[in-house]
């Protein structure tokens, strides 16, 4: 019996060591939006009054979103529904136009013939009206319209006044016949923040279906310019011609480009084309969103956050040491050992999990620092139990056993409850209550592992000694019995 507490005791002491051996290494757990800072968005569908959004097309919407945020390498976003809104949560992301691009752009992708190329001067320029206007108006696949060609100058990368316009025919093949896009060097240079850097281009693989169509029309083109007219394709994203390249001498009439592969030239470094193949290659977003709300959370905010969180937490277990120290004595050292291998336990824990992508919020620590009061809990519990039974003239040897089994059953129940209410809570909720649930039923089951396995032995252990007496643990002498009171 005694061989089996002490190696009871040996074990929990070693786990308790090897994790404030990864803490002092310099392992940490990773922290969440809230805690180290990062970008908090809130994206409404734009609908029309008296629309709803389909339930499937939000949760495909929310894939789309999923794959593109993944592309971004943040650790353990969180994306999720709040009724018809889309909650996007990204830690130690700080470059908030960056997310906006990637995230809400639409990226609806159409491939159309360049019937007229429309330039700045001439009377069906402003007829057209202003590029603002026709970008806010979607040109439908099957008309065709007028769209503006890129605001910038591709030479000098500043922005044009007059960009050029387009009229362009109906779609000949749309964003949904990609199968896959690739960003690879392009000719020609841009000035990027006062640099010359190479461009980078996006490179289609277009499905059999597409692979047709690309050819028909590319075929098409191959005639137009043999006849003299511009035999451009206008490659149209968002309502805008990103590029709208001339048939090559090569490419012959009737034939076209085969290969089922084309290039979009971005006239832009890599990141630029980086982010137009992401988008091509996850899809475009089912519905239409816009930021209800967009924020960045500074690190600072974070850090004040964490700071605060860890004070009153130290505030806590610091009241709670003088508590038990003052009513237990010796029995209090035990409580407050069992409380600093909890806290060992449960931060090498999320640490742990860290590594498997789970990161702690503010809410978390929260759980924690409730978690405190219930692992001091459960070894007052115990020696109230003992304190019973020593007061109705047991030996310690015999009190302790005693006690223990009655407290840890009225422990078990309690902890059984919370554990219950942690488990509905991490599936019911979203966002930073997730991470509290967590945290508390993750401290739940360590402390009854630490009641069984650390505190139990050490108390079994010191009844059997000189340190625990029936007048150290008992609290106050026993009110004497009147005669005949009953």
């Amino acid at each position: 019996m005694k061989g089996k507490l002490i190696a009871s005791l040996v074990v929990v002491l070693a786990i308790a060591g090897t994790s404030a051996g990864f803490l002092i290494a310099g392992a940490t757990p990773q922290l969440g939006l809230d805690l180290r800072g990062g970008i908090s968005a809130i994206l409404s569908p734009v609908t029309q009054p008296g629309d709803e959004v389909d339930s499937d097309v939000l949760d495909q919407t929310i894939d789309v979103i999923r794959s593109r945020v993944d592309s971004l390498g943040v650790a353990e976003p969180e994306i999720s529904r709040q009724g018809n809104d889309v909650l996007v949560q990204l830690p130690g992301l700080q470059d908030e136009e960056r997310a906006r691009e990637v995230i809400g752009r639409t990226a609806h992708l159409t491939f159309r013939p360049v019937e007229e190329i429309i330039t700045p001067g001439t009377p069906a320029y402003d007829e057209a009206g202003t590029c603002d206007q026709l970008q806010e108006t979607e040109l439908p696949d099957d008309q065709g319209g007028v769209v503006c060609g890129e605001g910038t100058d591709p030479a000098t990368g500043a922005p044009l006044e007059s960009p050029t316009k387009y009229r362009v025919g109906a779609a000949a093949l749309g964003g949904s016949q990609i199968d896959d896009a690739i960003t690879v060097p392009g000719s020609g240079t841009h000035v990027q923040s006062g640099n010359v850097e190479q461009n980078w281009d996006v490179q289609l693989d277009l499905s059999g279906q597409g692979g047709s169509a690309f050819a028909e029309i590319t075929g098409q083109l191959a005639c137009e310019r043999d006849q003299g007219r511009p035999g451009l394709l206008a490659i149209v994203l968002d309502n805008i011609v990103e590029s709208a390249p001339a048939m090559n001498p090569e490419v012959a009439c009737n034939t076209g480009i085969t290969g089922g592969t084309a290039i979009i030239t971005t006239n832009g470094g890599q990141e630029e084309a980086g982010d137009l193949a992401l988008v091509l290659k996850t899809g475009a977003l089912p519905i239409t969103l816009e930021p209800s709300t967009f924020e960045t959370v500074s690190p600072t905010l974070g850090r004040d956050s964490l700071d605060a969180g860890l004070l009153a937490g130290a505030i806590g277990l610091v009241i709670v040491a003088i508590y038990l120290t003052f009513f237990y004595r010796w029995l209090g050292l035990v409580a407050i050992s069992a409380l600093a291998i909890f806290g060992l336990l449960i931060t090498g824990t999320m640490t742990l999990l860290g590594k498997l992508g789970f990161t702690l919020t503010l809410a978390g620590i929260a759980g924690v620092v409730v978690s405190i009061g219930i692992t001091a809990d459960s070894s007052i519990i115990y020696f109230e139990r003992l304190r019973d039974e020593v007061s109705t003239g047991r030996t310690m040897r015999t009190a302790v056993q005693r006690a223990f089994s009655s407290a840890f059953r009225t422990n078990l129940a309690g902890n059984t409850v919370t554990l219950a209410a942690a488990i509905i809570l991490y599936f019911l909720a979203v966002g930073p209550v997730r991470g509290f649930a967590l945290t508390l039923g993750l401290s739940t089951v360590l402390d009854i592992v630490i009641l069984y396995f650390f505190t139990r032995p050490t108390v079994t252990l010191m009844g059997r000694t000189r340190v625990l007496s029936a007048s150290s643990v008992r609290a106050e002498q026993a009110a004497p019995v009147a005669g005949g009171s009953r």
